[in-house]
């Protein structure tokens, strides 16, 4: 068939193709494709400079004119990035939409119909938006989760972001319906919640049965009967940047596409956020460093809280410094916080009043605000303050952007306290918790960089036997199971060198993979940091501690704790031992850590250990029974007996006995 004889408004054709045009800012038609003449059997000569309206002449499903007042050009005209409309021509359905740019971009499909680059298109989109307009960071991303949410068939999508030190995720947007019930938490901590846990995992946490699932903590949602729930990682090469979330009450969400459409955005998103956010602190870094070349201190911390001011929208910023010192910026004064010098957040926690993070423990009433820990590399140098005349819709927005604007100006006003970051000071940096990453003088070292694959697993063998030396029979047969070792040897030999290529300062010179007789040890005669023998260290500090005291170790050394030990290698039983003995002293430090909480009145946190051990040992009865009896004082019954339930089905699955205690424990009274 001919374009020509294709019949008026072909559903088929316009499954096959998109119908595009494009306008000037005055609604105009500039572009007109070879499918918009098709479609509308109109040749391009004739679509050319008349207004869109004129062109289209689509109706609302009422059949009253509707692109006479285009809402498509209306909103991209408000400052929105994308926008669509339904309109009906010729009796047929369809849905308009326009993404912002050099003009407006129009695109016509059928009502409803799938499209898989429609994501894409409007993330790219957003991420040119983010890039030319830091300042409309906050609208962008809520219209692209909109964007996301409508293409997905979701009811509601948010995104949390974390902290550069990667102890909280916090709310940053959020889109949809039932505001309110989602804003009910809008912090957690690393491993709290299905965020926390996601944060840990690294990998998507997704549910049918909201109701019943005790990993999801807002209890609203759950009455409002979400079923679907899908909780997706956006992950860096060097870390987590957040978590994208999306909820829906239809039981029967299509999963596999919403993980296939998060697939594709997740990455270019994480890529996205983190460019704009180190911009925006390399922004702050300017005006701090300008002020410090006037020879001012003063105007330098006077530029960072005004930064501080402009992207959280607070009406006054103070500074309480370590030394005593304290800053102000803004307009009032509000009364200065008796308990300020023995706050948490000197420990790194967030708090505030009506702020949408954690209730300050020792203010309840007054102004809203928000307490955030001032970091220097890995240390609280200060207790910053940002005081609200009006909170914006989503309160806790600005804390992560804000902590991260602020990373790198304080560092270069404290430089004093920036000495201990591991980037810094250690040659090498390994981090072998959820996987291995190497940073070799703060880079981050990509596969390709150690010539063969097995040098990583070389270095594996080497790290999972540190403080041992592993004889050259013993690598080989490791690294070429049931080959001769006269063959395997001379490619041992190989690894070696490649390893040393990759990692010594001086390959000719050896001081990280020692030779000694006739095998070779990982032993460092530089400086490094190893985050096992860190989280070892620090575990045995808790342990000889007591109180408050212990609790900081145990969840300094937690925070470590990304997942397994070396879990790229989930199969090699050389590193199951060494993985288990990790995975044990991360559930002692937490049954210990959740006691001490306990009993300084910490419920929460106790709670959030006990859920954590049943991540890591699922079979672990004393912490279904501490959490059970938690969860039962504290009034949450049904989530009690949710666990139970979980409990029960796990046991009998395998055999097992059930615990009759467990039992009694949610059997009403």
């Amino acid at each position: 068939m001919r374009t020509n004889d294709l019949p008026e408004f072909p559903s088929l054709y316009l499954q096959m193709n998109r119908v595009r045009w494009q306008l000037d800012k005055e609604g105009r038609v500039t572009a007109w494709s070879p499918d918009a003449a098709a479609f509308f059997h109109l040749p391009a000569e004739e679509a050319l400079g008349r207004p869109c309206g004129e062109v289209v002449a689509g109706t609302d499903r009422f059949g009253r004119p509707l692109c006479v007042r285009c809402p498509v050009q209306r909103e991209i005209k408000r400052g929105a990035y994308q926008a669509s409309t339904p309109v009906c021509r010729g009796g047929k359905r369809l849905t308009c939409q326009g993404y912002a740019g050099a003009g407006i971009q129009v695109e016509l499909k059928p009502e409803n119909q799938a499209d898989p680059s429609g994501v894409l298109a409007s993330l790219s989109w957003a991420v040119r938006k983010l890039a030319a307009e830091p300042g409309s960071f906050f609208q962008t991303l809520q219209v692209f989760l909109g964007s996301l949410r409508r293409a997905l068939g979701m009811e509601a999508a948010e995104l949390f972001l974390a902290d550069p030190q990667e102890h909280y995720l916090v709310l940053t947007a959020y889109d949809g319906v039932h505001r309110e019930a989602f804003l009910e938490k809008a912090w957690f901590a690393w491993g709290e919640g299905f965020p926390g846990l996601v944060s840990l995992l690294h990998h998507p946490l997704l549910t049918h049965d909201l109701p019943s699932d005790a990993r999801y903590l807002r209890q609203k949602v759950k009455k409002l009967g979400y079923k679907t729930y899908v909780c997706y990682p956006l992950e860096l090469p060097h870390g987590l940047i957040g978590v994208l979330n999306l909820a829906s009450r239809d039981p029967d969400a299509d999963d596999e596409a919403l993980l296939e459409q998060l697939t594709l955005v997740g990455p270019m998103l994480a890529a996205s956020l983190y460019t704009v956010l180190t911009r925006l602190g390399e922004a702050g870094l300017r005006s701090v460093a300008g002020a410090l070349h006037a020879q001012s201190r003063g105007q330098g911390i006077e530029a960072f809280l005004e930064q501080s001011a402009r992207l959280s929208g607070a009406s006054c910023v103070r500074l309480l410094l370590a030394d005593g010192e304290t800053y102000r910026h803004g307009k009032g004064n509000p009364p200065a916080c008796a308990r300020a010098e023995h706050c948490e957040v000197w420990q790194g926690q967030i708090l505030g009043v009506r702020g949408g993070v954690a209730a300050c423990p020792h203010v309840s009433g007054g102004q809203p605000r928000q307490c955030l820990p001032l970091w220097s590399g890995p240390r609280v140098v200060g207790l910053q303050q940002l005081f609200f005349t009006r909170l914006p819709p989503v309160a806790s927005q600005a804390v992560a952007p804000v902590l991260w604007l602020e990373r790198l100006g304080a560092e270069v006003l404290w430089p004093d306290h920036h000495a201990g970051s591991p980037a810094r000071e250690h040659w090498l940096e390994l981090r072998t918790f959820g996987g291995l990453q190497v940073r070799r003088e703060g880079q981050v070292l990509p596969p390709k960089a150690f010539g063969r694959r097995q040098a990583l697993t070389l270095l594996k063998l080497l790290l999972a036997h540190r403080g041992q030396t592993l004889a050259r029979d013993e690598l080989c047969e490791r690294l070429w199971p049931g080959e001769g070792l006269e063959a395997t040897q001379a490619r041992l030999h190989v690894l070696v060198h490649d390893l040393r290529q990759a990692l010594e300062p001086d390959p000719a010179q050896p001081r990280l993979i020692l030779r000694e007789g006739e095998g070779y040890r990982f032993a460092p005669q530089v400086p490094y940091f190893l985050d096992v023998e860190r989280f070892e260290q620090l575990i045995h500090q808790g342990d000889g501690l007591g109180g408050s005291a212990a609790l900081e170790a145990y969840r300094q050394a937690l925070l470590l704790y990304k997942g397994d030990f070396l879990c790229d290698e989930p199969y090699a039983d050389w590193a199951e031992l060494e993985r288990a003995y990790l995975r044990e002293r991360a559930v002692g430090a937490l049954l210990r850590g959740a006691e001490i909480a306990r009993a300084l009145g910490q419920p929460r946190e106790a709670l959030e250990a006990y859920r954590f051990v049943l991540k890591l040992d699922p079979w672990r009865e004393e912490a279904y029974r501490a959490l059970m009896q938690q969860l039962v004082e504290s009034g949450q019954k049904l989530e009690a007996k949710s666990l139970f339930s979980q409990y029960q089905t796990r046991m009998e699955r395998e055999g097992l006995p059930i615990d009759p205690d467990l039992a009694r424990l949610v059997q009403p009274a």
